[in-house]
């Protein structure tokens, strides 16, 4: 048996997994679904997995009818079944709010520029893009989206009374504390990097009015992560070193 090949709900079924992996879209999601390491430790947010198979249906129709990928991976911890969590150990990677942005921006363009999505996918400019918020922000499902998606990160780890239910890493300290988390013999592979039309630092598509812009919007996640406009999260994570 080709362990490996295996599928997500094989794993559980046999007992193999220890970990439920809550996949926020742009924080390093695929490097960690695709280490081979975890290949038959780690489960992530499959359909089965779903709190119900009406809610897996809802989130394909309504994706449908606006030409979106589904994105199942992207559920929510309070999207997944009780049973799930209580068996599993959630685990999910958070990113500074800031870069985070840029990055969703970044990997649109780049989806335009290689011709994998269409030339009005999203806006031109950075600016314009923060403007979209008011679009995708509130609508249902948006939270399975990477770039129309505006939910705040916390949304993704707390559970139906609002309670953090997650281990959280820090995507800005990944390399170091999933190979200590997971007991790794390897750092993880960057996968998934954005190269779009800018290579400048993610830091210089701000300026004091876009600034305030995101850290209007992810006011909840600033509060509950403990970021800063040049930090990482240092609070409610599982580890509190310094990153490096």
């Amino acid at each position: 048996m080709n362990l490996r090949e295996l599928s997500a709900i094989t794993i559980y079924k046999l007992g193999l997994a220890r970990w439920l992996f809550i996949h926020i879209p742009k924080n390093a999601g695929v490097a960690i679904r695709k280490n081979p390491e975890l290949s038959t430790r780690l489960v992530g947010a499959d359909p089965w997995f779903h709190v119900s198979r009406d809610y897996t249906r809802e989130l394909a129709a309504y994706m449908a009818e606006r030409g979106e990928h589904h994105g199942f991976q992207h559920a929510r911890l309070r999207d997944i079944r009780a049973d799930v969590r209580a068996r599993l150990q959630p685990v999910a990677v958070v990113r500074n709010p800031w870069a985070r942005v840029v990055s969703r921006y970044r990997f649109a363009r780049t989806a335009i520029e290689i011709g994998t999505a269409d030339a009005d996918y999203v806006a031109p400019t950075f600016e314009a893009f923060l403007e979209e918020r008011h679009v995708y922000g509130d609508l249902p499902f948006y939270w399975h989206r990477a770039i129309r998606g505006w939910y705040p990160q916390k949304d993704y780890v707390v559970d139906e009374a609002g309670e953090l239910g997650a281990h959280v890493l820090r995507q800005e300290n990944l390399a170091a504390e999933a190979t200590r988390y997971f007991g790794l013999k390897k750092p993880l592979p960057v996968r998934n990097r954005s190269t779009a039309a800018s290579d400048k630092p993610w830091r210089d598509y701000y300026e004091d009015r876009t600034r305030q812009i995101v850290a209007d919007w992810y006011a909840e996640d600033i509060d509950f992560f403990g970021f800063d406009f040049d930090t990482s999260a240092t609070r409610n994570v599982f580890f509190n070193d310094p990153v490096a």
